[in-house]
């Protein structure tokens, strides 16, 4: 058994999409990590189904007892609906729905006052995962800065510094990710400040996409709650290649697997700014001048696909 006192106190921040919810999936599953806390931000998702989901999955996981908050604020660039209405499909599946709906372990507070009183009350510094836009956090910096003293690491998927982004918008020119459009402005705070990022962006998550070998392969351990609700998840994914003209990629898994393997991914510092206004609003830059930031510039697919297949068909 893993000793406590090792384990990377964790705060999760994500936004409802079918690849927030298998990272969560995974988060439950790392010996190595201590989950503290999970905001549901309402941007890629409908928020309630995307909190109920998050609760069934932790309740899945042997976990019911790790506190959720749902968010509030929004984000100037809203994702479109047909996104949005995934977490209604992944809070329907037949694997999350075995028995009665758990109870609720939200509190009063909306996530991002909850997230300040989770940093504020940490007893060792924390890791912020996001693999949903920043916009708790950035709230979190404006109005208690002092929380910047107890975050270890932002651990965040977002931008896009050498490939196009994928917001295709009117009015804007392509050249963002996102997770960092729906609130330029958030992201722009929290990369003003003097916190450590490690930078997921498109670069690199891009390499990982869902594919059928991956997503059949679970089928292989067909029966294990786990192993069946991340190839459900998957399987859900298929047809927004078709659809949409975009792969559906792990974005949010790969972001999640470094706090269990690191060495998926080769990194370099990289100094970048966030673009707020204009039709290249959200936009990453790489900027000589702009903030030092971990980003993960390489990714050994195959690795990281047998990590996901090893951790969620344990039992």
């Amino acid at each position: 058994m893993t000793d406590l006192t090792t384990r990377r106190p964790v705060l999760f921040d994500h936004d409802g999409a079918l690849d927030d919810l298998l990272s969560l999936l995974l988060l439950t599953q790392y010996d190595t990590v201590d989950l503290r806390g999970i905001a549901v931000t309402p941007a890629d998702c409908l928020p309630v189904p995307a909190m109920s989901a998050t609760r069934k999955i932790l309740e899945l996981a042997g976990l019911p007892q790790v506190p959720t908050a749902l968010g509030e604020l929004t984000g100037r660039n809203p994702f479109p609906l047909a996104w949005r209405i995934d977490a209604l499909r992944a809070d329907a599946l037949p694997v999350l729905n075995r028995s009665a709906p758990p109870t609720s372990r939200d509190g009063a507070l909306p996530a991002h006052e909850r997230l300040a009183a989770w940093l504020l009350e940490a007893d060792a510094p924390v890791t912020i995962l996001a693999t949903g836009p920043l916009t708790n956090l950035a709230w979190c910096l404006d109005h208690h800065p002092e929380v910047e003293a107890t975050i270890e690491e932002v651990v965040f998927m977002g931008g896009a510094l050498d490939v196009p982004g994928n917001v295709d918008e009117p009015g804007h020119d392509g050249s963002a990710e996102w997770n960092v459009y729906w609130d330029p402005e958030a992201a722009k705070r929290v990369f003003d400040s003097t916190l450590p990022i490690t930078l997921f962006p498109l670069d690199v998550t891009d390499q990982v996409p869902v594919t059928t070998a991956f997503t059949h392969a679970f089928g292989r351990h067909y029966g294990k709650p786990l192993s069946d609700l991340a190839g459900s998840l998957l399987a859900l994914t298929f047809g927004v290649l078709e659809t949409t003209g975009l792969p559906y990629c792990c974005w949010d898994s790969l972001t999640t697997s470094y706090l269990a393997e690191p060495g998926i991914c080769g990194f370099e510092t990289v100094h970048c700014d966030v673009v707020t206004e204009g039709a290249g609003q959200g936009r990453t830059v790489r900027d000589p001048g702009g903030r030092p930031v971990k980003a993960a510039v390489t990714v050994d697919p195959d690795r990281f696909y047998r990590h996901c297949l090893d951790v969620l068909t344990r039992r």
